[in-house]
């Protein structure tokens, strides 16, 4: 085959990929779909750090929703709540040794004193990007969450941003599922950057090896 055959052959299946979207997207035109994100995060094989900590969960993690207005066809309604606390219960539940749900900041603060530290994450954003913005074969997305810490005299130890992210092909999986499946990949990403990375941040390991002494532990 001539070399310009199969670049204007590779040209054409993008196109008709695009097409394909373009014609879902456009049968919802005026809708809003409605995207419940689901994610399974793998249980992180790592030794607990030998702390008592009090994890507070704000609604404005827990109920987040996320909407993309795609011109020209429907609005995308992400719904990352339930997925957001799932991961982050099986996240802290495999990186401390004793993790305790509190329902306020001030009653955490309150009862300091049963706890090492007081830690709530927050999302800052997420964002979706569909192949008719891109120019793509791909839904992409990505993720961003902050995780704030204190110690148990309502100091802060970290302040730290982390963010992951995903992309899915819409054309096997089909639009809707291509967009959760980006969405959990940088969900995904974002887990596995906090289970490797929040005990490297200076601050956290200056904050453990306190803990470690305290308790009779060797520092590592």
């Amino acid at each position: 085959m001539h070399p310009g055959s199969k670049i204007r052959s590779t040209q054409h299946r993008r196109l008709s990929r695009l097409g394909r979207l373009v014609l879902c997207l456009s049968l919802l035109t005026g809708c809003t779909t409605t995207v419940p994100i689901e994610t399974n995060i793998p249980t992180p094989l790592i030794a607990p750090m030998p702390v008592r900590v009090a994890v507070f969960y704000d609604p404005s993690l827990t109920d987040f929703e996320h909407t993309e207005d795609i011109v020209g066809a429907s609005d995308w309604v992400v719904q990352l709540g339930n997925a957001n606390m799932n991961m982050f219960n099986k996240l802290f539940a495999s990186m401390f040794a004793t993790v305790v749900k509190v329902d306020s900041l001030e009653q955490a603060f309150a009862d300091s004193e049963g706890y090492d530290a007081i830690i709530t994450p927050s999302i800052v954003e997420l964002q979706i990007a569909p192949p008719s913005r891109l120019e793509s074969d791909f839904f992409e997305a990505w993720v961003k969450y902050r995780i704030d810490a204190f110690d148990n005299d309502q100091k802060p130890i970290v302040k730290w941003v982390v963010t992951g992210y995903g992309k899915a092909e819409p054309e096997m999986l089909g639009a809707s599922n291509a967009l959760s499946a980006a969405t959990v990949t940088a969900m995904r990403d974002a887990a596995a950057n906090i289970v490797i990375k929040f005990k490297k941040q200076p601050r956290v390991r200056e904050w453990i090896d306190e803990q470690e002494r305290l308790n009779g532990l060797p520092a590592h």
